[in-house]
Formats: C-alpha cells, sequence, structure tokens
C-alpha cells in the first residue's frame, strides 16, 4: 500500500497511457471504422443515412471504450494491490502485450481475412465449410503469439509495451485515411431521405375498386407449375387467374427488379441506384394513372421505396410511408444487428457462428413493415375482417415466397432443414389464405389482382457464373382482371417485366388476365432483353438476349452490351 502512495500521478499515467492508447484504437476499429465502412459500401441496404447512424454508433463505441478504459484501469490497481510495484509492472506489462497481440489479430481477421466471408443473403451460413480458413486463423494466432514472446524476451517487456502503443496508433492512422477515401468514394455523407414502408393501412380494403399486385419473392415458374400439376388443391387456389408460365424477369435480383416492376423504367447503371430507383419511381405512369383515379397507394416492400425529391406526397398519396424518423429508432435494437455485424467480420472463423447473423437487420430498428412470410400470414389470420373503404385502393405488398433461408415446411411451420419446394408450398399457404380474405370479406371480384415474383431462383452459390443462373430469369406472373371467374388458365404468350406497364393499363380499362398481353405474338421467335450482374458486384452488368423458352438456357445469349458505373 505504501509503494502505491509513493507513485506519482504521473508515474500512473505512464504505465496506463499504453493500455488506454491499445484500447481506444480496438474499440475505433470495431465501433467507428466498420460501422462506418459497412455503411459507406453498401448504403442503398440500410434504411437509414449517415447522420442518423452517427449518434447511436458513438454511443456504443463510447460504452465500449469506457468500458475497456474501466477494466485495464480496474486490473492495474488490482496488480498494484496484491504484488509488489515491479512485479506488479511486469504482469501488466505481459497483459498489455496479450492485449495487442489479440488486437492485431482481430485487425487481419476483419481487414484481410474477411474476403472469403459468406455474403449475407438470408441464408444459413454453413460455417463448417470454413476449415481453410479456420486454420488460416489458427496459423496467424500462433505466429502473432510467439513473435511477441520473441520481442519480450529480446526487448523486455516494457520496451515492447511502448511500441505497441506506437503501432496502434499507425494503425489508427490507415484506418482513418482508408475510411476518408471511403466515405468519399461512395458519397456517404449525402442525405438520404428515403421513404419507408410501415404496416399502417395493411388490412384496408376499398368496397369500390381494388388493384393488388402480391409479390412473392423468388418463386421460379417451372417449379411452381410442377407443384399445379401435381396437386389439384393448388390449382383451386388460383381459379379465376391466368399463368402465364413464359414470363420472365430483366433483372436476377429484388434490387432493380422492384423499380421495374412498378414504373417499367429499365436501370443500365447509367446513374447511381438511388437516382435511377427515385426517377423511376417518380416518373410511373402507373402511380400517375393511380392518382389520376383517385387510388390510394400502400407500398409493403422489404427494401427502400426511393429517395430525395418526391413526386409524391407521403402522408396524402403514400398511404403507409414515414420519412426516415429517428425519434422512432430503437437503440437498443440497432445496438444489436451492429453488433451481430462486427462479430461476424471480426471474430476467429470457428466462432464466427455465435454471431447469429444471416442477413442485415437493421430494419429491425426501426417499426416497418416485416415481408417474412410467418408475419405476413399471422397478420391475416389475426385480421380476418378487413376495414372497408370507399376510396379506390392500390396496395403492393412484397412477401419473403420461396427466399432462401429455407426453414419453412409447406404449413408454415418451422423446420431445420427444408427445401425450396415446401418454401414454394408455404408461400401457397400465404396467399390462399390472402385470396380467401378477400373472398370472405366481398373484396375479390372487385379487385384486379396479380400475383408475380420479383425473379426466378437456381440453387447454386450465388457466386456461379454458370448457365444454371439463368433460372433465376423465370419468375411466375398470374393475373386476374375484375370479376373474373373460370378454372386456372395457362398461357405461354412470351412475356417480360417490361411488358408489365402495359398491362396495367390494360386492366385498369376494364380487361380480364387472359386479354392483357394479346398483342404480344404467340411462339419462341420474339426477343426479350435480360441483365445479368453478381450479388454486390451491381454496378458491372451484361445485356443477354432470350429467344425462346427460359428453361432453355442455351437461348440466352450476349448481345454485347456491358452497362458499367
Amino acid at each position: 500500500m505504501s509503494e502505491m502512495k509513493k507513485t506519482s500521478g504521473k508515474g500512473f499515467w505512464k504505465q496506463l497511457k499504453p493500455a488506454y492508447i491499445i484500447s481506444f484504437v480496438f474499440c475505433f476499429m470495431l465501433f467507428i471504422y466498420e460501422p462506418i465502412l459497412m455503411y459507406s459500401t453498401n448504403k442503398n441496404d440500410f434504411w437509414f443515412d449517415f447522420g442518423i447512424m452517427l449518434f447511436p454508433t458513438f454511443m456504443l463505441f463510447l460504452i465500449f471504450l469506457a468500458g475497456g478504459l474501466i477494466a485495464v484501469t480496474v486490473w492495474y490497481f488490482l496488480l498494484r494491490f496484491a504484488f509488489a510495484k515491479e512485479r506488479a509492472d511486469v504482469i501488466y506489462q505481459y497483459t498489455l502485450v496479450a492485449l495487442f497481440v489479440v488486437f492485431v489479430a482481430t485487425y487481419i481477421q476483419g481487414n484481410f481475412l474477411a474476403v472469403s466471408l459468406p455474403g449475407l443473403t438470408g441464408e444459413e451460413i454453413a460455417w463448417d465449410q470454413y476449415l481453410k480458413e479456420d486454420l488460416l486463423t489458427i496459423v496467424i494466432w500462433i505466429i502473432l503469439e510467439i513473435l511477441a514472446i520473441v520481442a519480450v524476451v529480446r526487448f523486455r517487456p516494457e520496451r515492447v509495451v511502448k511500441w505497441s502503443s506506437r503501432i496502434s496508433m499507425a494503425v489508427m492512422a490507415m484506418l482513418l485515411v482508408g475510411l476518408t477515401v471511403q466515405v468519399i468514394a461512395n458519397d456517404a455523407l449525402k442525405s438520404k431521405d428515403a421513404i419507408l414502408t410501415t404496416n399502417a393501412h395493411i388490412n384496408d380494403i376499398s368496397s369500390n375498386k381494388n388493384f393488388i399486385i402480391f409479390v412473392v419473392d423468388a418463386v421460379n415458374a417451372k417449379d411452381f407449375q410442377q407443384l399445379l400439376q401435381q396437386n389439384e388443391a393448388y390449382r383451386d387456389v388460383f381459379c379465376d387467374f391466368t399463368f402465364y408460365t413464359d414470363t420472365t424477369s430483366v433483372y436476377p435480383f429484388t434490387r432493380d427488379s422492384m423499380p421495374l416492376i412498378l414504373s417499367g423504367k429499365v436501370n443500365q447503371n447509367e446513374k447511381t441506384f438511388e437516382e435511377y430507383s427515385s426517377d423511376a419511381y417518380n416518373e410511373s405512369e402507373l402511380f400517375a394513372r393511380l392518382t389520376e383515379e383517385s387510388y390510394d397507394i400502400s407500398l409493403y416492400m422489404d427494401a427502400l421505396v426511393w429517395y430525395g425529391e418526391h413526386r409524391y406526397d407521403v402522408i396524402n398519396d403514400i398511404k403507409n410511408s414515414i420519412t426516415s424518423p429517428y425519434e422512432s429508432m430503437d437503440l437498443y435494437m440497432y445496438f444489436r444487428q451492429e453488433l451481430k455485424y462486427v462479430l461476424f467480420k471480426y471474430l476467429p472463423y470457428a466462432y464466427k457462428q455465435y454471431a447469429q447473423i444471416e442477413g442485415m437487420d437493421f430494419k429491425r430498428a426501426l417499426e416497418q413493415y416485416e415481408y417474412y412470410d410467418e408475419d405476413v400470414y399471422e397478420n391475416i389470420c389475426s385480421y380476418p375482417e378487413l376495414n372497408k373503404t370507399d376510396r379506390n385502393m392500390f396496395q403492393f405488398i412484397h412477401i419473403e415466397g420461396a427466399h432462401l433461408p429455407f426453414k419453412l415446411d409447406e404449413n408454415l411451420n418451422e423446420i431445420e432443414k427444408g427445401t425450396y419446394t415446401q418454401k414454394i408450398e408455404a408461400s401457397i399457404k400465404v396467399m390462399d389464405a390472402y385470396l380467401t380474405r378477400l373472398k370472405n370479406n366481398d373484396a375479390y371480384d372487385n379487385s384486379i389482382i396479380i400475383i408475380m415474383a420479383d425473379h426466378g431462383y437456381y440453387d447454386v452459390d450465388h457466386d456461379s457464373l454458370g448457365d444454371e443462373v439463368f433460372a433465376r430469369y423465370h419468375p411466375i406472373l398470374l393475373i386476374k382482371g375484375f370479376g373474373e371467374e373460370h378454372e386456372l388458365q395457362e398461357s405461354d404468350i412470351p412475356v417480360s417485366h417490361i411488358d408489365l406497364m402495359d398491362a396495367y393499363m390494360d386492366l385498369l380499362d376494364g380487361k380480364n388476365g387472359s386479354e392483357v398481353f394479346d398483342d404480344i405474338e404467340q411462339g419462341s421467335s420474339r426477343k426479350r432483353k435480360i441483365i445479368w450482374y453478381e450479388y454486390r458486384a451491381e454496378d458491372h452488368m451484361i445485356e443477354y438476349e432470350l429467344e425462346g423458352s427460359p428453361d432453355d438456357w442455351a437461348n440466352f445469349k450476349p448481345t454485347g452490351n456491358v452497362f458499367d458505373r
């Protein structure tokens, strides 16, 4: 105790300063650098903008920094209390060397070994397939530990600690430079003013006219048709509809398919995605027609709608939308999602599974529309009576459909290892419940209903560039006009998502579902355009032309057009 009293405040600071520096840089890397980098390189995936994320990001940083500083300070004084000064200092310095090794290993893990990380697509990650990465991680840790031991033996712990703090500051400088470049290159400081979709009015229906587009994600037409052939009860679900079995999407993923479906505008990388999508929605012929005919518009989507200038009034025209409200943010949920991502990125491969992450779930930090099949189904069952209104209503409802992960059986029960077919059947159960509720509320005959997928599906890794990726361009499309009553019909007219805008206008003019593509010639000679890009590499697009059935991958021919940004 007397030795502690003899030690001046300056002496304490000299011992604690390296620990504070390493802790500060460690926390900066995990809770400032990584979240901002994550946002800057994926900003279109998040509902919040840079300004909104700053407060919770710095809060999390300060919480962990305070915890780290308190921990090293308490440890230092406990050692001084328990041991003589010289022995306590040596143990403390060994502790700091160990902390520095953990910091460097974590830095390497998150910044150099992260290239092998799986995409966060919602699919359950098979971590047992990363044996090579596990072994590499072990080798790196062993090398760093050996280097630390050699350095301590050769140069003494005190000198190693001093250099550890200097190296940490150098790493801090590199992180700052790299982060600044990414923020500027991706224009991350730009305010989004994004429109977000909520559950408001989802159980409303018009006693006059309804126009409903029900988008069931990732349902492939070929697999869907096989299920209809095998099960007559499934065909009965879609009586009164016309099933266009030869439909192609333009894009392989949801991001670009949504603005195209609602506007007819094709993205060829001439602008940023946010500029393209905003222009598409603002110039949508469908929205203009609906507004002209006094339809209330509600958009229930698992993605951002649009940014910046809004042609349509958020309260009066887009009934279920809000602009990014910081006040409604659930900070605990935001912290939880950010922590999951940081752990996913920086933990050794053997421990990444404990991050329990499958996708970017930051939307859970704000009360938004949930598109998961079981959530949509639960809502339908919980509200059998719809709220009637005299206003015409347009609803665009995007549900999870047959998208990964395959965790549901045909009755929407959660299972460990499901199949794609079971997920389609689960989707059919949701669609059946939705259509049945409309019928029970006398809101079926007065409704235009389109059931479609944004794209198809192929059962291989997302990064594959084999011909099997063309299965993503064969989505379902079923259409019913006002007052139709007949058995399920099938048509092999070669249809493209580009044709949808004309179909919408025909349906609003009173045509039935089997008449909307009458001007398209039947047969396989029609050429349809599709655009391929890799997931997370959307700035490089390759154009193909399809002549013939989308199920024959040899029919997809590159046009030579490449759209880069």
